[in-house]
């Protein structure tokens, strides 16, 4: 890996305080027993000797940010190399971006600071010796609150589907697409953007092989296992199935073994969404290894995750913005994380399996139980308090409203639709009128509690959604009336299938 090499017009005093990165790499080639023996004890041959001190501080603080780049981990695929760029024409890598913490910055200056909170896209890219290399299996928003510091993970399933251009596709095949159209990562941006309602400000790539290398040179990691895992097709080499099992307790994994606990999904209940919590833990448990003692005071490992690093990560960001993040992350609390897996089938999940229909054909994936992205985006948005998700559905249950649909559209099973959108909402009293075939442009919700029940109406508007409009009905007694048009048709062009129907669906294809 290529290094470049910055002259530092700093004082000779600032020198002996903060030793480059290129001077710590002069003296490993010149003293590599010492570097090998006594790496615990490094010290440069200076004159003072509180340099040494020094350095185990510069290695900490290189490390935190090493933490924050690998704190997704692949978990996912495979990968043997992977090309480093920021946004635009700039190339960079990790090595260079650290060795030029020039024209150090406030954190402060990072971008989404001002807004309260800042959004790195932590992203698990798929393996070169396979079809489908440049697929991003591991979706993941890591969210730090910039008021309280709070940090939080949301994931995003792989068979999710969205809109790309004028078709549908699975969202982890976008920066696939997106590289072939020699865009990057612009295309999975604007579709999480699209999903969450959240901006993105940073993003990070990082693929398996540099996984498994950070883990070994973290000296593995300890994971408690939560129950008995025997998967009999685990991907081998080349398209061949071995199995994988790992029994329940606590075990110390290397980094092959741990990337497996993370990508097996055929034993796991919860498929995908068990996977995704799994790689979770082991980001975690890879963050409490690297913050043990043993781990930070080894210059020699800081240089081997460095090196991982710059050849496996693909991030926008800037050299000027490193020191920044170092700065932020030492303040962010990391021992109480928001973790939140958007799922499917389960009680309260937001998701659905289902196949979407088009000129282009028929695909399977997953869909929002109601339609849209607003229950998803409400979770993304409050993602530092969900209590206050839970406090609107206590309100709404309060209020016990009742509610009237009727369809004018040419569509009739959108009343179905939307009354399971209804009762997915909490809301269960709900009766259907009669069908108006004047084909009305806007959806509109009436109240008819003059404003008693808001927590209900504010639930209407936002999550069909719909406007409201104060025209009273005398036909119908409800504390509601939902009037559907045609701007609602968009909102359900798929038809509803069952878990197994899209699990059987993915078996037939390769598996990623």
């Amino acid at each position: 890996m290529d290094i470049i090499k910055k002259q530092n017009k700093k004082s000779d005093s600032e020198k002996d305080s903060i030793p480059t990165l290129d001077e710590y790499m002069q003296y490993e080639r010149a003293y590599p027993e010492e570097s090998s023996s006594q790496s615990q004890n490094f010290q440069y041959k200076k004159k003072d000797n509180k340099i040494g001190i020094k350095i185990f501080w510069v290695s900490v603080i290189i490390f935190i940010l090493c933490l924050l780049i690998s704190g997704w981990l692949l978990l996912s695929k495979a990968s043997t190399t992977i090309e480093i760029m920021s946004d635009g024409e700039e190339k960079h890598s990790i090595v260079k971006t650290v060795v030029s913490l020039v024209n150090p910055q406030s954190y402060k200056t990072l971008d989404g600071f001002d807004d309260g909170r800042i959004n790195i896209l932590l992203l698990g890219r798929a393996n070169t010796h396979k079809s489908g290399k440049n697929l991003t299996d591991t979706i993941m928003i890591a969210s730090i609150d910039t008021d309280t510091y709070k940090l939080s993970l949301l994931s995003l399933p792989r068979d999710l589907l969205v809109q790309n251009s004028s078709f549908y596709t699975k969202i982890n095949s976008l920066y696939q697409i997106g590289l072939k159209n020699d865009v990057g990562t612009d295309y999975l941006i604007d579709a999480v953007k699209d999903v969450t309602g959240q901006d993105i400000h940073y993003y990070f790539v990082l693929d398996f092989e540099g996984f498994i290398k950070i883990i070994d040179i973290l000296g593995g990691i300890n994971i408690d296992v939560p129950r008995h895992i025997k998967d009999e097709r685990y991907p081998g080499p080349g398209y061949s199935y071995e199995t994988f099992e790992v029994y329940p307790g606590l075990q110390e994994f290397d980094g092959t073994k741990a990337l497996k606990y993370a990508r097996t999904r055929h034993d796991d209940v919860a498929g995908d969404f068990g996977r995704a919590k799994r790689q979770q833990q082991v980001m975690q448990a890879a963050r409490n290894k690297a913050f043990s003692l043993g781990t930070i005071v080894h210059p020699t490992k800081i240089s081997d995750l460095l090196t991982v690093l710059g050849e496996h990560v693909h991030t926008n960001i800037t050299p000027n913005e490193i020191e920044p993040f170092i700065s932020l992350i030492k303040k962010v609390d990391t021992q109480n994380i928001t973790n939140v897996v958007v799922d499917a089938w389960k009680p309260g999940s937001l998701l659905i399996s289902a196949r979407h229909y088009s000129n282009r054909g028929g695909i399977s994936g997953l869909v929002p139980r109601i339609g849209n992205y607003k229950e998803i985006r409400d979770r993304a948005q409050n993602i530092f308090d969900l209590n206050k998700i839970k406090q609107r559905q206590q309100e709404i249950a309060k209020e016990s409203p009742t509610i009237t649909i009727i369809n004018t559209t040419t569509k009739n099973s959108l009343t179905n639709n939307t009354t399971r959108t209804l009762r997915a909402l909490g809301f269960d009293n709900i009766t259907i009128g009669k069908k108006i075939k004047n084909n009305q442009d806007t959806t509109v919700v009436i109240d008819t509690t003059s404003g008693t029940k808001p927590f209900s109406l504010d639930e209407l508007i936002k999550k069909l959604p719909a406007q409201k409009n104060n025209t009273m009905q005398d036909d119908y007694k409800t504390d509601f009336i939902i009037i559907l048009g045609n701007d609602m048709l968009d909102a359900y062009t798929y038809t509803e299938i069952s878990q197994e129907e899209l699990e059987q669906e993915n078996a037939k294809n390769i598996d990623k």
